[in-house]
Formats: structure tokens, sequence, C-alpha cells
């Protein structure tokens, strides 16, 4: 058993829903895990269940606390990353930038210095901020190729506040997608589960029959189209992973540069996704209650970034 560890991610097992095992639990709530990690951080002991160690074929029951844990060394050795963020918002709770495009979250396999987490690192030394949190200050996610508004706590209290509000879907975002195609509707709701497909846990899809996968709602509304795009405002109702990007793709618009969504697209104009180099998805408005101030409503916004508006010139 590794002896220091940090809690990396916490889940409530839901009253409602199949009972299931407890490697199967894990890898629908972290789908960026494959089974067989799961299935090694459970046998030593990076998994509990109500705080007790577990094993794999453990059925999940209604209420039971699951944890994640993280050995330390991993973020011990967080490496320098000077890159200038632009910071929208900070206070002694929590700071708010506008994440670049092309810049993961944390470290992992292939890239251990330039994230999200190695410029904050960098920051605060350079601010002279001590005794910030660090290692568990992602309470927001944005996929390495999403641009936009990101909030990140720097004391434990923010972190379990803003987990709360994210959690419980509190939080009001706004994302700007540029999609492939003509969107017809000017505006309308896709309200379609989504999950990973029983016989493929690589693949995050829609569940027309609601078969596998969470309820997921998305709102969206035409901004501007163009000779080859539609630019389109989605409004989250829920928080699945990858939830535009397969919403948009079911309704046949997949966002532009999307190499894993947008395949029929991409073979036909390959020059385009060479020249955005990711998909084309900004965070564009982020509000959420102040943990610094709870009477308090932090609102921000961020413009469109110039790939994607130099793209839309460009064709």
């Amino acid at each position: 058993m590794i002896e220091k560890k940090h809690l990396h991610e916490e889940f409530t097992v839901p009253k409602a829903g199949k009972q299931v095992r407890l490697d199967h639990f894990l890898s629908l709530n972290l789908p960026n895990k494959s089974r067989n990690i799961i299935q090694k951080k459970i046998k030593t002991e990076m998994v509990t269940v109500n705080d007790k160690k577990s094993k794999a074929s453990y059925l999940v029951k209604p209420d039971d606390i699951i944890r994640w844990y993280e050995p330390f060394n991993k973020l011990t050795e967080l490496l320098d990353y000077d890159y200038p963020l632009e910071v929208l918002h900070e206070d002694s709770e929590c700071i708010v930038i506008n994440k670049p495009a092309l810049m993961p979250m944390h470290p992992g396999l292939g890239n251990y210095g330039n994230t999200v987490q190695n410029a904050l690192k960098t920051y605060y030394r350079k601010t002279d901020q001590k005794d910030v949190l660090l290692k568990d200050c992602i309470v927001q996610r944005l996929d390495k190729d999403t641009s936009g508004v990101l909030v990140l706590a720097k004391t434990e209290h923010a972190r379990q506040f803003l987990s709360q509000q994210f959690k419980k879907m509190k939080p009001y975002r706004i994302y700007n997608a540029l999609v492939w195609g003509n969107v017809k509707e000017d505006q309308g709701t896709i309200h379609q589960h989504i999950g990973r497909h029983p016989e493929n846990e690589r693949s995050i899809e829609v569940s027309v029959d609601k078969s596998f996968g969470k309820e997921a709602v998305t709102h969206y509304k035409v901004l501007q189209r163009y000779s080859k795009f539609t630019l389109v405002e989605c409004r989250l109702e829920t928080g699945r992973t990858h939830q535009i990007r397969v919403h948009m793709q079911f309704l046949g618009h997949p966002l532009v540069g999307d190499q894993r969504y947008e395949v029929s697209y991409l073979i036909l104009d390959r020059k385009i996704q060479n020249q955005i180099g990711r998909h084309c998805l900004h965070a564009k408005t982020l509000h959420f209650i102040s943990p610094l101030d709870q009477n308090t409503v932090l609102e921000f916004d961020s413009v469109l970034p110039l790939d994607i508006t130099a793209l839309i010139k460009s064709v």
C-alpha cells in the first residue's frame, strides 16, 4: 500500500440506478482512465469505499462514498512552466484564467510540464504566494483543445465549495463552438443520454434508447452562418464528458477540427484540420458564487480566440 497519497476524486453512489461493480462504476465516472488502471488502483488501495479498502468486484450500494487517491510524488515533482497566464480575476480563495487552447489541465503521460498546473506553480512562485492549493486546485475541467474561462481553487475551502457548485450544475456556462455545415434551426435543445458504449468503452456516444450513459442536455443557438461552418452558442444544463462534442455530432454538425468526432468531414477537408490543429470549442462565459463572499456571483466573459476567428476569415 502507498502511504503518502492525496484525495483526487470523490463520488457518492446515487440512490437510483443499477447495481454495478466498483471498477465499472469508476470507469463510468472517470472516462479517461482505462479499466486496467482502475483495477490496479483498487488493488493497491488507492481507492476506498466508505474509507475502507475494497475489491474491483464489489457491487456498489446507494450512498457509498468512493474516493480515488493519487500518490503525492506525482505532484511534488511538478515542473515549472513559465507561461504568461491571462488572469481574469484573483482573490485569496480562487483564480480565474483565460485558458489557452492545446494546454492540458495537469501533467500526464507524454506531457509533464506544459500544463495549467505547471503554469500555476510558476505564477504563484513569481507572485510570492505560499501555501496556495496546487495539488487539488482543479474544480472545473476543460479539454486540452478547449480554450476559455477556467476557475481554479486556491484553498481547500474553495475546492470543496466550488466542486459542490459544479457537481450540482449551478454555475452558468456558455460555450462557443464552430461546427461543420449549415445548422438549419436558429436554436434548439439536444436532450440525449451520453456515455461509454457497453461494447467499446473507449467510445463515448449518444444512447438514443437510454440503454447506457447518463442524461445530458445541451441548449444551442446559432450566432452566425458561414459558407462551410456555423458558429453556435451552447449552454450546458448537464456536464457530461465531451457533451458538446458528442451532441453536436449527433445533430449532424461536429466541431471543426475535432479529429475524434468529425471523421467524415476530416477526410473531405484535411487542410482545414491542419490549419486549426484543435477542435473549435471555446468556454466563453462563466458565472459562479464566490467562495470568498457567498452573496456575490462572479461573472466572466472572454472573446473568441484568434485561431478560430482567423479560420473563419480564411474560408
